[in-house]
C-alpha cells in the first residue's frame, strides 16, 4: 500500500506481522540515517497514530538515480552497456532491465521501451544537482496543501 504524495510512503505488512514502511522525504544526495529514521518515524506516527512508541528495528537509506523525465534508460555508448535511473524502482526493475541489457550484449534485440528512449539533460544541469533542495521544498509545499 502507498499513498499518492509527492515524498510518497509505503507499507507492507511482513509475514511476522510486523509493518515495513519506506519512504523519501529529501532529494539530497548527503542523507544522513539518523535524521532520515527519524523523518519517516514521524511520518508512520502521523499516519498510524496508534503505533507511537513502538520501537523501529530497523532502517536503512540510499540514494535514487534519477533522470530529467523520471524514465529508466538502457542501452550503450561507446561499447559501454548502460541501465540506469529506475527513479526508486530499482528493485522491480534492475532484474528485468539487466536481462534486456544482456541480450544487447549478446547480440540480440531488446524489446524493452526504454532502449529507445534518449536521456534528457537540461541547459541548468552541469553534473551538480544544486536544484534539488529547490525542487524538494516544492515536493514539500504541494504534498501539504494537498
Amino acid at each position: 500500500m502507498y499513498d499518492t504524495k509527492w515524498f510518497l510512503n509505503y507499507f507492507r505488512l511482513t509475514p511476522d506481522g510486523r509493518m515495513s514502511m519506506g519512504g523519501r522525504n529529501d532529494l539530497s544526495s548527503g542523507l544522513d540515517l539518523i535524521e532520515s529514521a527519524r523523518n519517516l518515524g514521524e511520518a508512520l506516527v502521523r499516519i498510524f497514530p496508534q503505533l507511537k512508541g513502538v520501537p523501529i528495528t530497523h532502517s536503512w537509506t540510499g540514494q535514487l538515480g534519477l533522470t530529467f523525465n523520471v524514465m529508466p534508460y538502457i542501452g550503450q555508448v561507446d561499447g559501454i552497456y548502460h541501465a540506469f535511473g529506475y527513479a526508486g524502482h530499482g528493485v522491480a526493475l534492475s532484474g528485468y532491465l539487466g536481462k534486456e541489457v544482456a541480450d544487447l550484449i549478446s547480440g540480440q534485440s531488446s524489446a524493452s521501451p526504454f532502449t529507445r528512449i534518449s536521456p534528457e539533460t537540461s541547459v541548468f544541469y552541469h553534473g551538480r544537482a544544486w536544484f534539488l533542495p529547490v525542487v524538494a521544498s516544492y515536493y514539500r509545499f504541494l504534498d501539504a496543501v494537498s
